[in-house]
């Protein structure tokens, strides 16, 4: 735990306006291996994991070192997800391949970790995820964030700065309004989704690539964070190795960008940001030639009030991405030359007592209609050639081991959930959406289950 008391002491400017809730709590984790590294409980660090508090956002910010040295033991950690889902309407031929059409239990992801230092001394740290899915049946690197970071001064002003090298836009955000690390927590892989997806979302591990990023205290309470990454695909044996094959096919270096302002007061902070990327990609099928570009462009606000035996998370994020079909309508491959696809989601939590808690969230994705990407066909379709899709989720959620668990594995945690998400539009449509006959609301989904990090 020396280092992070350390970098507290040597910026205290710094230290107040990223972890502005100190006095509640202690250096915390985001995995079992990030609590044996501090030696303190997940609650120190987390509403309801995996969204961070203010404190926990510093102990990623500075590279996830705080506590530690070297690699030992300690730095591994697993992870199982396992869950029942109901569907309001069967899907005739199966949930997916080798499950029945409804009514199906499952693990979905079993996945080990390694997190924390790499070599404290210099900043170097790391969050590395292999995951087993248990649905595909396919082994494949997951979320990896290996940072260096280290504290400077800035024109006067205390500064946290650092370099990343990662395989997913928004897994270095610090907040949980982004969509690598936004709601859902826990999604349910056998519930049917919907027909549009946004790139921001989609390039997530089918990517790699190296960025900066930099915290500067502009004032006591405030930290003003910015972050440029730039990604390639991939090539393709490297994704099939790595389980995410084919390559993604992706022409140059996909930049992206992040800004951000944290305020913080007494136990509580607030956030307000914008995050974007260019995309060039080449029709499915070519490699060469012309090539479509999606502009990714959005903006995200993260509010969290923390009592010592309550607290409460507001998240709500906008997404707008323009498509320009600079290759694929000339090809009679879409209806249109231009399209546009938007996302919003609005989300609300509360925890009590770090142990029991309730989250409200709507999202709904909306855009151009376009007959040429979106088509009828059974359950996945979309027969009016529109994207929008509307949903509402009710989550409860029980954390047994919050606080610590058993003596003989204190570092131990759950998460007991059941969600239930209703659908009052999907793919376009609130009935017949699909031009089979199916509604929205056939894909209701419970989805009940346990989050287990050991």
């Amino acid at each position: 735990m020396g280092r992070l008391e350390s970098n507290y002491s040597k910026w205290p400017a710094l230290a107040l306006a990223v972890a502005g809730w100190a006095v509640l709590a202690h250096p915390a984790r985001a995995i079992p291996a990030f609590a044996a590294q501090t030696g303190e409980p997940c609650s120190a660090c987390h509403i309801g994991f995996p969204q961070l508090t203010p404190f926990g956002r510093l102990f990623k910010l500075e590279g996830y070192t705080a506590g530690g040295s070297v690699p030992g033991y300690k730095n591994f950690a697993g992870m199982t997800q396992a869950g029942f889902t109901y569907l309001n309407s069967k899907v005739p031929g199966g949930l997916s391949p080798d499950y029945p059409s409804n009514h199906a239990w499952a693990i979905q992801q079993t996945s080990l970790f390694y997190g924390g230092a790499l070599y404290a001394p210099i900043g170097l740290g790391a969050f590395v995820q292999g995951t087993f899915d248990g649905v595909a049946h396919q082994f494949h690197w997951d979320n990896t964030d290996i940072r260096l970071a280290r504290p400077g001064v800035f024109f006067g002003l205390p500064d946290y700065y650092g370099f990343t090298f990662n395989n997913s836009p928004t897994i270095t955000d610090l907040w949980n309004s982004t969509p690598a690390w936004g709601y859902p927590f826990v999604g349910d892989e056998l519930g049917v989704g919907n027909a549009a997806e946004l790139q921001i979302n989609a390039l997530a591990q089918s990517v790699y690539g190296v960025g900066a990023y930099n915290a500067l205290n502009v004032t006591p309470y405030d930290v003003l964070y910015s972050e440029v990454d730039f990604y390639k695909a991939l090539p393709n044996h490297a994704a099939f190795a790595l389980g995410v094959g084919p390559e993604a096919p992706v022409d140059g270096v996909i930049p992206y960008w992040r800004l951000a302002l944290q305020h913080t007061w007494a136990s509580n902070s607030f956030e307000v940001g914008t995050l974007g990327l260019v995309d060039n990609l080449y029709p499915a099928g070519l490699k060469q030639g012309a090539t479509d570009q999606f502009v990714d462009l959005g903006v995200d606000s993260q509010l969290q009030w923390v009592l010592p035996n309550q607290a409460f998370t507001a998240q709500v994020s906008y997404l707008h991405e323009s498509q320009h079909w600079g290759a694929s309508y000339p090809l009679g491959m879409t209806q249109n030359p231009n399209d546009t696809l938007q996302s919003f989601t609005l989300t609300g939590s509360y925890l009590l007592q770090q142990r029991y808690g309730v989250t409200e969230s709507y999202n709904t994705v909306f855009g151009s209609g376009d007959n040429g990407i979106y088509t009828p066909s059974p359950v996945g379709g979309d027969a009016n050639g529109k994207p929008n899709t509307q949903s509402f989720t009710t989550e409860l959620d029980y954390y047994p081991w919050n606080n610590g668990g058993p003596a003989i594995f204190p570092w131990v945690n759950a998460k007991l959930f059941v969600e239930d998400t209703v659908y009052t539009q999907f793919n376009g449509l609130a009935r017949n959406y699909d031009g089979a006959g199916r509604n929205a609301s056939g894909n209701d989904v419970l989805f009940t289950g346990i989050w287990l990090l050991f």
